[in-house]
Protein backbone atom coordinates (compact mmCIF):
# COMPACT_ATOMS: atom_id res chain seq x y z
CA UNK A 1 0.00 0.00 0.00
CA UNK A 2 1.22 3.59 -0.82
CA UNK A 3 1.13 5.95 1.92
CA UNK A 4 0.43 9.62 1.36
CA UNK A 5 3.42 10.62 3.65
CA UNK A 6 6.60 9.14 4.53
CA UNK A 7 6.71 7.03 7.62
CA UNK A 8 7.86 9.06 10.65
CA UNK A 9 11.41 8.34 11.89
CA UNK A 10 11.55 7.92 16.08
CA UNK A 11 15.57 9.01 16.37
CA UNK A 12 16.16 12.16 15.00
CA UNK A 13 17.46 15.15 16.72
CA UNK A 14 14.56 18.09 16.19
CA UNK A 15 13.95 21.30 17.08
CA UNK A 16 10.99 21.28 19.85
CA UNK A 17 8.70 22.66 17.71
CA UNK A 18 9.76 20.05 15.37
CA UNK A 19 9.20 17.73 17.98
CA UNK A 20 5.87 19.08 18.82
CA UNK A 21 4.90 19.10 14.74
CA UNK A 22 5.90 15.49 14.97
CA UNK A 23 4.13 14.39 17.68
CA UNK A 24 0.62 15.38 16.29
CA UNK A 25 1.68 14.28 12.79
CA UNK A 26 1.96 10.79 14.48
CA UNK A 27 -1.42 11.10 16.74
CA UNK A 28 -3.25 12.11 13.32
CA UNK A 29 -2.18 9.22 11.70
CA UNK A 30 -2.56 6.42 14.36
CA UNK A 31 -5.78 7.85 16.24
CA UNK A 32 -7.83 5.07 14.73
CA UNK A 33 -5.98 1.98 16.01
CA UNK A 34 -4.69 4.25 19.35
CA UNK A 35 -8.67 4.75 20.07
CA UNK A 36 -10.18 1.31 19.04
CA UNK A 37 -7.43 -0.60 21.39
CA UNK A 38 -8.05 1.89 24.09
CA UNK A 39 -11.81 1.18 24.72
CA UNK A 40 -10.90 -2.51 24.40
CA UNK A 41 -8.53 -1.65 27.47
CA UNK A 42 -9.41 1.51 29.43
CA UNK A 43 -12.83 1.39 29.00
CA UNK A 44 -13.57 -1.56 31.55
CA UNK A 45 -11.45 0.09 33.99
CA UNK A 46 -13.59 3.49 33.56
CA UNK A 47 -16.67 1.46 34.18
CA UNK A 48 -15.59 0.61 37.69
CA UNK A 49 -13.38 4.46 37.99
CA UNK A 50 -16.50 6.18 37.92
CA UNK A 51 -18.50 4.49 40.90
CA UNK A 52 -15.73 5.30 43.02
CA UNK A 53 -14.94 8.56 41.89
CA UNK A 54 -18.90 9.37 42.88
CA UNK A 55 -18.82 7.11 45.58
CA UNK A 56 -15.66 9.03 47.34
CA UNK A 57 -17.63 13.16 46.04
CA UNK A 58 -20.71 11.60 47.60
CA UNK A 59 -18.65 10.27 50.99
CA UNK A 60 -16.87 13.50 51.03
CA UNK A 61 -19.98 15.38 51.82
CA UNK A 62 -21.71 12.75 54.84
CA UNK A 63 -22.74 14.85 57.45
CA UNK A 64 -22.99 11.81 59.95
CA UNK A 65 -21.42 12.69 63.38
CA UNK A 66 -19.95 9.55 62.99
CA UNK A 67 -18.31 10.02 59.71
CA UNK A 68 -14.79 9.33 60.76
CA UNK A 69 -15.68 7.26 63.82
CA UNK A 70 -14.81 3.45 62.35
CA UNK A 71 -17.81 1.86 63.68
CA UNK A 72 -19.66 4.24 61.63
CA UNK A 73 -18.62 2.67 58.27
CA UNK A 74 -18.81 5.63 56.29
CA UNK A 75 -15.05 6.51 56.90
CA UNK A 76 -14.29 3.08 56.04
CA UNK A 77 -16.49 2.61 52.98
CA UNK A 78 -14.77 6.42 52.02
CA UNK A 79 -11.17 5.06 52.14
CA UNK A 80 -12.23 1.64 50.66
CA UNK A 81 -13.56 3.62 47.78
CA UNK A 82 -10.49 5.90 47.55
CA UNK A 83 -8.39 2.86 47.27
CA UNK A 84 -10.03 1.54 44.41
CA UNK A 85 -9.92 4.61 42.48
CA UNK A 86 -6.20 4.75 42.91
CA UNK A 87 -5.54 0.86 41.92
CA UNK A 88 -7.80 1.63 38.84
CA UNK A 89 -5.28 5.24 38.12
CA UNK A 90 -2.53 3.31 38.60
CA UNK A 91 -3.64 0.83 36.31
CA UNK A 92 -5.28 2.17 33.94
CA UNK A 93 -2.25 4.79 34.07
CA UNK A 94 0.29 1.75 33.06
CA UNK A 95 -2.19 0.08 30.53
CA UNK A 96 -2.53 3.26 28.89
CA UNK A 97 1.55 4.06 28.40
CA UNK A 98 2.06 0.17 27.56
CA UNK A 99 -0.69 0.15 24.50
CA UNK A 100 0.90 3.63 23.02
CA UNK A 101 4.06 2.51 23.71
CA UNK A 102 3.95 -0.88 21.95
CA UNK A 103 1.79 0.04 19.29
CA UNK A 104 4.58 2.68 18.83
CA UNK A 105 7.25 -0.05 18.69
CA UNK A 106 5.14 -1.99 16.54
CA UNK A 107 4.46 1.51 13.97
CA UNK A 108 8.27 1.27 13.42
CA UNK A 109 8.84 -2.46 12.97
CA UNK A 110 5.80 -2.82 10.71
CA UNK A 111 6.02 -1.75 6.48
CA UNK A 112 2.34 -1.40 6.89
CA UNK A 113 2.62 0.78 9.90
CA UNK A 114 -0.04 0.07 11.74
CA UNK A 115 -2.65 -0.22 9.22
CA UNK A 116 -5.26 -3.29 9.89
CA UNK A 117 -2.89 -4.42 12.86
CA UNK A 118 -4.97 -6.95 15.02
CA UNK A 119 -5.07 -7.82 18.86
CA UNK A 120 -3.05 -10.96 17.88
CA UNK A 121 0.04 -8.74 16.60
CA UNK A 122 0.56 -6.74 20.01
CA UNK A 123 -0.99 -9.08 22.74
CA UNK A 124 2.66 -10.48 23.87
CA UNK A 125 4.36 -7.43 23.81
CA UNK A 126 1.66 -5.55 25.41
CA UNK A 127 1.37 -7.46 27.93
CA UNK A 128 4.84 -7.82 28.95
CA UNK A 129 4.83 -4.00 28.89
CA UNK A 130 1.78 -3.41 31.07
CA UNK A 131 4.34 -5.46 33.74
CA UNK A 132 7.16 -3.14 33.29
CA UNK A 133 4.53 -0.08 33.20
CA UNK A 134 3.63 -1.25 36.64
CA UNK A 135 6.56 -2.13 38.19
CA UNK A 136 7.61 1.32 36.98
CA UNK A 137 4.60 3.37 38.49
CA UNK A 138 4.74 1.61 41.99
CA UNK A 139 8.92 2.01 41.83
CA UNK A 140 7.83 5.96 41.15
CA UNK A 141 4.90 6.08 43.55
CA UNK A 142 7.24 4.79 46.26
CA UNK A 143 10.05 7.28 45.98
CA UNK A 144 7.62 9.86 45.42
CA UNK A 145 6.29 8.40 49.29
CA UNK A 146 9.33 8.14 50.90
CA UNK A 147 10.12 12.18 49.92
CA UNK A 148 6.44 12.78 51.20
CA UNK A 149 7.40 10.81 54.31
CA UNK A 150 11.23 12.39 54.67
CA UNK A 151 9.43 15.93 54.03
CA UNK A 152 6.44 15.42 56.87
CA UNK A 153 9.51 14.21 59.12
CA UNK A 154 11.07 17.44 58.91
CA UNK A 155 8.09 19.42 59.03
CA UNK A 156 7.17 18.06 62.55
CA UNK A 157 10.75 17.67 64.03
CA UNK A 158 11.25 21.37 64.98
CA UNK A 159 10.89 24.83 63.50
CA UNK A 160 14.45 25.28 61.70
CA UNK A 161 13.56 21.86 59.96
CA UNK A 162 10.03 23.07 58.90
CA UNK A 163 11.44 25.87 56.94
CA UNK A 164 13.84 23.76 55.03
CA UNK A 165 10.96 21.98 53.46
CA UNK A 166 9.74 24.12 51.46
CA UNK A 167 13.05 25.04 49.55
CA UNK A 168 13.49 21.11 49.66
CA UNK A 169 10.08 20.56 48.09
CA UNK A 170 10.98 22.75 45.69
CA UNK A 171 13.93 21.83 44.35
CA UNK A 172 13.35 18.21 43.80
CA UNK A 173 10.01 19.43 42.18
CA UNK A 174 11.75 21.88 39.72
CA UNK A 175 15.20 18.98 39.42
CA UNK A 176 14.19 15.81 40.27
CA UNK A 177 10.80 15.05 39.34
CA UNK A 178 11.01 16.52 35.75
CA UNK A 179 13.17 13.68 34.70
CA UNK A 180 10.41 10.89 35.91
CA UNK A 181 8.21 11.58 33.04
CA UNK A 182 11.29 10.07 30.67
CA UNK A 183 11.37 7.15 33.13
CA UNK A 184 8.71 5.05 30.84
CA UNK A 185 9.49 5.61 27.82
CA UNK A 186 13.21 4.33 28.83
CA UNK A 187 11.85 1.85 30.54
CA UNK A 188 9.53 0.12 27.76
CA UNK A 189 11.96 1.21 24.51
CA UNK A 190 14.55 -0.22 25.60
CA UNK A 191 15.57 -3.42 27.34
CA UNK A 192 17.15 -2.45 30.75
CA UNK A 193 16.92 -3.57 34.69
CA UNK A 194 14.69 -1.12 36.13
CA UNK A 195 16.80 0.33 38.51
CA UNK A 196 19.47 0.79 35.52
CA UNK A 197 16.53 2.95 33.49
CA UNK A 198 16.00 4.98 35.79
CA UNK A 199 19.70 5.64 36.03
CA UNK A 200 19.41 6.43 32.56
CA UNK A 201 16.20 8.44 32.64
CA UNK A 202 18.72 10.72 34.91
CA UNK A 203 21.60 10.58 32.81
CA UNK A 204 19.32 11.49 29.68
CA UNK A 205 18.02 14.44 31.23
CA UNK A 206 20.94 15.89 32.73
CA UNK A 207 21.68 17.93 29.87
CA UNK A 208 18.22 17.96 28.64
CA UNK A 209 16.48 19.32 31.60
CA UNK A 210 14.77 22.94 30.06
CA UNK A 211 13.55 20.69 27.08
CA UNK A 212 11.79 18.21 29.17
CA UNK A 213 10.61 20.95 31.47
CA UNK A 214 9.16 22.84 28.61
CA UNK A 215 7.58 19.01 27.14
CA UNK A 216 5.78 18.70 30.40
CA UNK A 217 4.40 22.73 30.56
CA UNK A 218 2.93 22.23 26.42
CA UNK A 219 1.96 18.90 26.33
CA UNK A 220 0.68 19.05 29.88
CA UNK A 221 -1.33 21.78 29.25
CA UNK A 222 -3.03 20.10 25.80
CA UNK A 223 -3.90 17.48 28.18
CA UNK A 224 -5.63 19.34 30.25
CA UNK A 225 -7.87 20.82 28.17
CA UNK A 226 -8.77 17.67 26.54
CA UNK A 227 -9.46 16.55 29.46
CA UNK A 228 -11.41 19.64 30.83
CA UNK A 229 -14.00 19.40 28.11
CA UNK A 230 -14.72 15.68 28.91
CA UNK A 231 -14.84 16.21 32.96
CA UNK A 232 -16.87 18.97 32.67
CA UNK A 233 -20.12 17.84 32.12
CA UNK A 234 -19.61 15.75 34.96
CA UNK A 235 -18.44 18.25 37.40
CA UNK A 236 -21.25 20.68 36.81
CA UNK A 237 -23.52 18.39 37.37
CA UNK A 238 -21.62 16.81 40.70
CA UNK A 239 -21.50 20.38 42.14
CA UNK A 240 -25.66 20.94 41.10
CA UNK A 241 -26.07 17.77 42.91
CA UNK A 242 -23.88 18.35 46.20
CA UNK A 243 -25.50 21.69 46.26
CA UNK A 244 -29.07 20.18 46.16
CA UNK A 245 -28.40 17.82 48.36
CA UNK A 246 -26.47 20.57 51.38
CA UNK A 247 -29.79 23.29 51.08
CA UNK A 248 -32.70 21.24 50.47
CA UNK A 249 -33.79 18.45 52.99
CA UNK A 250 -34.28 16.18 49.49
CA UNK A 251 -31.79 17.04 47.19
CA UNK A 252 -30.95 15.25 43.81
CA UNK A 253 -28.34 13.46 45.18
CA UNK A 254 -30.53 10.10 45.70
CA UNK A 255 -32.85 10.11 42.89
CA UNK A 256 -31.76 7.72 40.35
CA UNK A 257 -31.62 9.64 37.59
CA UNK A 258 -29.03 11.48 38.86
CA UNK A 259 -26.86 8.95 39.81
CA UNK A 260 -27.47 7.43 36.71
CA UNK A 261 -26.40 10.71 34.65
CA UNK A 262 -23.85 10.93 36.95
CA UNK A 263 -21.91 7.50 36.54
CA UNK A 264 -22.44 7.87 32.55
CA UNK A 265 -20.38 11.40 32.73
CA UNK A 266 -18.19 9.64 35.33
CA UNK A 267 -17.23 6.99 32.76
CA UNK A 268 -16.47 9.82 30.00
CA UNK A 269 -14.73 12.13 32.33
CA UNK A 270 -12.33 8.78 33.01
CA UNK A 271 -12.31 8.00 29.79
CA UNK A 272 -11.65 11.79 28.78
CA UNK A 273 -8.54 11.58 31.42
CA UNK A 274 -6.97 8.42 29.55
CA UNK A 275 -7.18 10.10 26.33
CA UNK A 276 -5.51 13.10 27.19
CA UNK A 277 -2.46 10.94 28.94
CA UNK A 278 -2.13 9.87 24.89
CA UNK A 279 -0.95 13.21 24.26
CA UNK A 280 1.84 13.82 26.92
CA UNK A 281 2.88 9.77 26.33
CA UNK A 282 3.53 10.16 22.42
CA UNK A 283 5.02 13.86 23.16
CA UNK A 284 7.25 12.70 25.95
CA UNK A 285 8.19 9.83 23.75
CA UNK A 286 9.35 12.07 20.90
CA UNK A 287 11.33 14.48 23.59
CA UNK A 288 13.34 11.25 24.33
CA UNK A 289 13.78 10.07 20.80
CA UNK A 290 15.08 13.35 20.21
CA UNK A 291 17.32 13.50 23.70
CA UNK A 292 18.83 9.88 22.80
CA UNK A 293 19.30 10.90 19.23
CA UNK A 294 21.35 13.53 20.58
CA UNK A 295 23.08 11.99 22.72
CA UNK A 296 23.97 8.58 21.51
CA UNK A 297 23.27 8.69 17.98
CA UNK A 298 20.96 6.06 17.68
CA UNK A 299 19.83 6.25 14.11
CA UNK A 300 23.92 6.68 13.07
CA UNK A 301 24.45 2.75 14.95
CA UNK A 302 21.13 1.65 13.10
CA UNK A 303 22.63 2.84 9.72
CA UNK A 304 25.98 1.17 10.39
CA UNK A 305 24.36 -2.20 11.45
CA UNK A 306 22.26 -1.88 8.08
CA UNK A 307 25.23 -1.76 6.10
CA UNK A 308 27.61 -4.78 7.40
CA UNK A 309 24.49 -6.79 7.15
CA UNK A 310 24.19 -5.78 3.14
Amino acid sequence: MIFPNPKIKYYRVRAFGERLNVSFDYMRETWKPMLKFSLYLILPICLLQSFSINAIVRGSFQLEPDFYSLNGGYFVSFLIHYGVHMICILFGSAVLCALVYTLMQEYERRETRLLDIAWTEIKTPLINNIRKAIGALLLLTVIMLAFSGIIILLAISSPWTLLATIPLTLAVLLFVSVPFSMFLPVYLFENLPILLALRKTFTLTVKGWGAVFLAILVFGLLANIVSGVTTMPWYILTLVGTISGLTAENGIENRLWYQFLTYILGIIQSYGMYISAIITAIGYAFQYFHLREKQEGVSVHESIQNFDQL
